[in-house]
């Protein structure tokens, strides 16, 4: 499922990226049903915790059950700012607000190349049982929030000393703040795996 909801969640920012830049409104509606179809697979997820409960042995039934719950938490953490970003692009691009800048939209597709990797190192990582990637991975996360934290410092600088409009000013660091979350929730998944993964623990037949 995690391989799956990553793929997905790429597909859904990058998305939501595209269609604000090219105010593609059509694009923008669908992006905002994949999130729904990512909520309602999670929530799937979270149904079949009870007989996943069940199912478990007594030794290992209280942290295996943590450890769910907590995946679960992240995945939704993940669906819920998706959730956010979908629903203000296509609200700014459905009122008519002024277009975002041309280095605007190019400083988000540059955080969007960066979730894109991410997503697709998660996605490999657990569609290969390769867990020692993860690692990896979460090496690198500051260079992730490194690069949100600089794209809003630009924009309060931008803000300061240009004319800009208000709508576009509010739209671009919301989608900068909730990207943070994004990756946030994106790096507690991680780290969930790397204090839990046993490399003498083979993957379920």
């Amino acid at each position: 499922n995690v391989p799956k909801a990553s793929k997905t969640s790429k597909k859904i920012f990058t998305a939501s990226i595209i269609g604000l830049g090219t105010q593609d409104l059509k694009e923008l509606k669908k992006n905002k049903n994949e999130v729904k179809n990512l909520s309602e697979e999670i929530d799937d997820l979270r149904n079949d915790l009870f007989y996943f409960i069940k199912n478990l042995d007594e030794a290992t039934i209280k942290g295996a059950s943590n450890f769910y719950i907590n995946v679960l938490g992240s995945l939704e953490d993940i669906a819920q700012s998706l959730q956010y970003i979908s629903k203000i692009t296509f609200k700014h691009i459905n009122n008519n607000h002024k277009a975002l800048t041309f280095n605007q939209i190019r400083e988000l597709k540059e955080i969007s190349l960066q979730l894109e990797t991410l997503f697709e190192r998660i996605k490999f990582a657990f569609s290969k049982n390769n867990f020692e990637e993860i690692t990896s991975i979460l090496d690198s996360k500051q260079e992730l929030y490194d690069s949100v934290k600089e794209k809003i410092n630009i924009q309060i600088s931008r803000t300061k000393a240009e004319e800009s409009s208000p709508k576009n000013t509010t739209l671009y660091f919301s989608i900068l703040t909730e990207t943070k979350a994004l990756i946030k929730a994106a790096v507690n998944l991680l780290e969930l795996y790397s204090e839990q993964y046993d490399s003498k623990v083979g993957p379920p037949k």
